[in-house]
């Protein structure tokens, strides 16, 4: 048992559990956003029409919707990840 953990601290206890339940959340809207990754990856969007700003084009020039669908998801997938990462260095530090 780690003696520097108060168990009589209801503050400490609370944050935890809201560290805990925000590591849930943020895992969960990973492997939502990795599904979407891996739809787009299937030509599911290959129907969408959407309108990319020019100024973003020379980024990938001949990528469809679902490639840009495909690049957000991954993008959003690895924030989450890094964002579940910190979380657990917090809650190891609280």
């Amino acid at each position: 048992m780690n003696p520097t953990v108060s168990y009589t601290d209801p503050g400490l206890m609370l944050g935890k559990t809201v560290l805990k339940i925000g590591q849930v959340i943020l895992v969960i809207l990973a492997l939502a956003s990795g599904y979407m990754a891996y739809l787009a990856s299937e030509g599911m969007f290959s129907g969408w029409n959407i309108d990319i700003d020019s100024d973003l084009l020379w980024l990938f020039p001949n990528a469809e919707p679902q490639d840009w669908i495909f690049y957000f998801s991954i993008g959003l997938a690895v924030k989450f990840l890094i964002w579940v990462g910190f979380l657990a260095w917090l809650d190891r530090k609280i």
